[in-house]
């Protein structure tokens, strides 16, 4: 009879366990590639969906706003890594499929970041043509990358282009999502926003050199990729303060435990000498965040006084705060004007009253 032998349970061995790993890892992507492909807009819309929630409790003060923008922050690391990630994915998973699904990577995290960021910005936006183009490109830039033809025709097919519109959306996303989800004050945000952008633009740039093959695009190339950071930075006062929203601001001659009475429109040049006028603000900002801002009160244009004051997020009513003005000029008739503004000057809300 032969000989039995014992029998010995199999192990896999750790390159089997590997290859399981593998697989399962690109069954999951190859799902999740095929539902967006079939669901285009399902993305975009989640993103402005949760976009619009995080605005509202924002506004509500709640401190579910931050968890909420943390989810907008999970795709950053690839924004930021997005050109050495892409050559490892590419030697890892050699496929026809793998430079498709990376495109779509990153167009997708791209919406979930500008349909993310509207809401925030819209609500921020106050009467001032430099906050209405900013926030209008932001818009424009979201309907791009919604419509292949167009983002693939003349974003995605160009390495220049789409350096630069990638660094844009990482610029947004430190802008709008770092002060909530990271208690990141506003004057800090912006400068962060602005060296990342510049960062990221340096590490792509032998990339998209190479696309520029002719000297007159290399000269305008060049000098895109210098300015647009430069003019991001000289124009950042009419950036949108995203994250802080006025939820009441009038001009009064009274406060009573935080509470302003009545509005005033328009005052008497002898009652204004009398009492003086108070700019009543309550701002709502996200919890836990603690931001100076500034009252600049200017007559007829001429910026006379500017006065700060101490904000921090709070709860639904917002944190009230207001700036007294005693000291008037010998003739103070005229149209008067006080602006809410951050450390940058970003405009957060305008008062307007006038004196007869």
């Amino acid at each position: 009879m032969p000989e039995l032998l014992p029998q010995q349970n199999s192990v896999p061995s750790p390159n089997a366990n590997a290859r399981v790993r593998w697989s399962w890892v690109r069954r999951f992507v190859t799902r999740v590639l095929v539902l967006f492909e079939r669901y285009p807009w399902l993305l975009p819309l989640a993103s402005f969906l949760a976009g619009v929630l995080s605005f509202v409790l924002v506004r509500r003060g709640e401190g579910m706003a931050r968890y909420i923008a943390f989810t907008a922050l999970l795709g950053w690391p690839w924004m930021l890594a997005q050109g050495w990630l892409r050559n490892w994915l590419l030697r890892r998973f050699p496929s026809k499929w793998t430079p498709y699904g990376l495109q779509m990577i990153t167009q997708s995290l791209q919406q979930e970041v500008l349909f993310f960021s509207l809401p925030f910005l819209a609500g921020a936006t106050q009467p001032d043509i430099g906050q209405w183009l900013f926030t209008g490109l932001v818009g424009l830039a979201a309907f791009i990358s919604v419509i292949d033809p167009i983002y693939e025709k003349h974003i995605a097919d160009h390495p220049a282009r789409a350096l630069l519109f990638h660094a844009y959306c990482s610029f947004v996303c430190a802008l709008v999502v770092l002060p909530i989800a990271a208690k990141v004050q506003l004057e800090n945000a912006l400068p962060l926003a602005l060296v990342i952008t510049g960062v990221w633009i340096l590490l792509g740039l032998r990339g998209a050199w190479r696309d520029l093959s002719t000297p007159q695009a290399r000269r305008l190339g060049f000098t895109a990729f210098v300015l647009a950071p430069l003019a991001l930075w000289l124009l950042r006062s009419h950036v949108p303060p995203a994250g802080l929203s006025v939820t009441e601001g009038l001009v009064t001659q009274s406060v009573e435990d935080r509470t302003p009475g009545a509005r005033l429109q328009t005052i008497s040049a002898a009652a204004l000498q009398a009492r003086g006028a108070i700019a009543f603000v309550a701002i709502r900002a996200p919890m836990g965040l603690k931001q100076t801002v500034y009252f600049q009160w200017s007559q007829n244009g001429h910026k006379l006084d500017r006065i700060a004051a101490e904000i921090q997020g709070s709860g639904k009513g917002g944190w009230r705060t207001y700036s007294r003005k005693r000291n008037f000029p010998a003739d103070p008739r005229g149209a008067w004007r006080v602006d809410l503004l951050t450390p940058d000057g970003q405009l957060i809300e305008r008062l307007r009253f006038k004196v007869q």
